[in-house]
């Protein structure tokens, strides 16, 4: 009997990934995707757990699935498994825990029948590629050195066939993710090496990165972009999380505001038309209203295109979860009104310096928009052709807020 599944996937980019990893591992074995929870024989959940959001989501959904489908074959994955898995056996306890080193052997483990393989189901236009995993960083609000702790890297040749294959599928761009990208190495080849040898294969396709470390985004990186001929989308996430020297000590983040300044002018310098997009954590604990505006005010001065703002969330097992004066929900709220009015003044400069110029973009999933190079959004009016093509911009064509596209 054909087994139809259920995936609900919480949490960053590299989630994203393995969940298609796992839709292809499914789809091999000839399952096919259930149109709604309540007719799956097989619901998937992977799960997140960088802040209480994720693990209050995760958890939420596994009530519903326990509530409308009480007769599917629940597994649940992800970094909550990791961290908590009492909690997820306490609302759900028949489901199957599976861990994040475990993912690749789902089919395994679950001992489903072989049948004959379907089509895998994913956006045509843009694929996601995990290249690294795991991180062991030290960052003191941060728990995913404690869910993956593990540093690994694709092999160099297995990344160049799965781009080959992408491309094969009409896929035109490629987003290379990790949970600490920039310490990709496989032998001798670091994070350009493996981007100069996959700008060289042949086809119609960009390149994308997702987040880097600020000392991961290299004079050496920038140069390759410049010189990649929009093989290399000119757009790099680089999270700052505050531009107050003193929260960033607290934070134990690896730098001073002043050296991501300085990064970050070296690179306009290198690429005039980079877009940097950054992560901002607002309400660290002991932030003070002159440390909030400190770094407010340097955030502003950067030349940014837009911000990702997260509340700061209490982390049990982080350095900073015994920290003293915790800031109270109300400061953090105003404060995240700031931050937010911020991010969209600067989205919004980036639109409006786009009018009237050419930009290259793929559609996006719905159909009815697309994504340029350097990481604005476009609404299209009728239905586009697939595939990468140039369009002079417009007013109406833009949107000016975080419309929240996995980069």
């Amino acid at each position: 009997m054909t087994v139809k599944y259920f995936l609900r996937t919480f949490g960053c980019r590299v989630n994203q990934c393995e969940t298609d990893e796992l839709r292809a591992q499914l789809a091999a074995k000839g399952c096919l995707p259930a149109v709604s929870l309540a007719e799956a024989d097989l619901c998937l959940v992977n799960t997140c757990a960088v802040t209480r959001d994720a693990d209050r989501e995760a958890l939420k959904f596994l009530r519903r699935v326990t509530r409308e489908n009480p007769q599917a074959r629940l597994v649940v994955t992800g970094c909550l498994v990791e961290r908590a898995a009492s909690s997820v056996r306490q609302i759900a306890p028949r489901a199957s825990l599976i861990e994040n080193d475990r993912k690749k052997a789902l089919c395994e483990i679950l001992e489903l029948p072989h049948l004959k393989p379907q089509p895998v189901e994913r956006d045509r236009a843009r694929a996601f590629l995990k290249i690294q995993d795991g991180c062991d960083g030290s960052c003191s609000y941060c728990v995913v050195p404690l869910v993956r702790p593990r540093l690994k890297c694709l092999a160099a040749e297995t990344a160049e066939r799965k781009v080959e294959g992408f491309v094969a599928e009409g896929v035109c761009e490629i987003v290379l993710c990790g949970i600490r990208l920039g310490r990709y190495r496989d032998g001798a080849t670091d994070l350009v090496g493996l981007l100069k040898r996959l700008i060289l294969l042949p086809g119609t396709f960009r390149l994308r990165l997702s987040s880097l470390e600020i000392g991961e985004a290299s004079d050496d990186l920038a140069l390759l972009i410049a010189s990649s001929k929009g093989k290399i989308c000119p757009h790099l996430h680089l999270p700052l999380q505050s531009g107050s020297d003193v929260v960033l000590r607290r934070m134990n983040r690896p730098y001073t505001a002043s050296d991501f300044a300085n990064r970050v002018e070296a690179l306009h310098r290198r690429i005039p038309s980079l877009a940097i997009f950054t992560d901002i954590i607002v309400g660290f604990p002991a932030e003070t209203d002159s440390e909030f505006q400190e770094g407010l005010d340097f955030a502003r001065g950067l030349g940014l295109r837009g911000l990702h703002v997260f509340s700061y969330s209490l982390r049990d097992g982080t350095r900073a979860a015994s920290m003293p004066d915790q800031i109270p929900p109300r400061v953090i709220h105003e404060r995240l009104k700031a931050w937010r009015e911020l991010d969209h003044s600067l989205r919004q400069t980036h639109a409006q310096e786009a009018m009237g110029q050419e930009r290259e973009i793929v559609l996006l999933k719905t159909g009815s928009k697309a994504l340029t190079e350097d990481f604005l959004t476009v609404r299209l009016e009728g239905v586009s052709a697939p595939g990468l093509q140039r369009i002079r911009l417009q007013a109406a064509n833009l949107a000016c807020r975080d419309e929240k596209i996995p980069v």
